[in-house]
C-alpha cells in the first residue's frame, strides 16, 4: 500500500489482468484486437479481463485496495522513453503495428474464402453445355 495510507485489505491483481483492462476499458480495443496484441489466445484474454474487472468491482464496493502484482509476461521494445509524450507515441505505433497484421491476417482469410466461392462456382457450371434446340414440330 501507498505510504501514509491506512491499512486495509487489497485485492491482488496481476499485470495481465491489469494490461486486458488498459487496452479493452481505456484503449477501446475489441477482445479479438487485444488479445492479438498481448499475443495470447481469446479464451485466455477473456479469463484474464473478467478476473480483473471482478476484483476491480470488489475493490470498488468493499473500500479495499488493489495491489498490482506478479503474472507471466514479457516486457518488448527498447528502453523505456522518460517523457509522456514519447511513450504515448510508442504505444500508438505498437498498437497501430498489431494492428495493421491483424487486418492483413483478415484479409488473407477473406481472400481465401472468396478464391474458394469462386472454385465453386467454375464447378457447378461444369463444362459449357450447348442449349437445347426445340423443333417446331414438337410446339405443334
Amino acid at each position: 500500500m501507498p505510504e501514509g495510507c491506512p491499512r486495509v485489505e487489497a485485492v491482488s491483481i496481476t499485470l495481465e489482468e491489469l494490461e486486458a483492462v488498459r487496452l479493452v476499458d481505456l484503449l477501446d480495443l475489441d477482445q479479438e484486437e487485444a488479445a492479438f496484441y498481448m499475443g495470447i489466445s481469446r479464451k485466455a484474454f477473456w479469463n484474464d479481463l473478467m478476473n480483473a474487472r471482478r476484483k476491480i468491482a470488489a475493490a470498488l464496493v468493499y473500500g479495499m485496495g488493489l495491489r498490482i502484482e506478479g503474472g507471466s509476461f514479457a516486457l518488448r521494445g527498447e528502453e523505456a522513453s522518460t517523457t509522456a509524450d514519447s511513450q504515448e507515441h510508442h504505444t500508438e505505433m505498437a498498437l497501430m503495428e498489431r494492428e495493421i497484421a491483424l487486418l492483413g491476417s483478415r484479409l488473407e482469410h477473406l481472400s481465401s474464402r472468396v478464391a474458394s466461392l469462386k472454385g465453386e462456382e467454375m464447378a457447378d457450371s461444369g463444362p459449357a453445355s450447348k442449349p437445347r434446340s426445340v423443333s417446331k414440330e414438337a410446339d405443334q
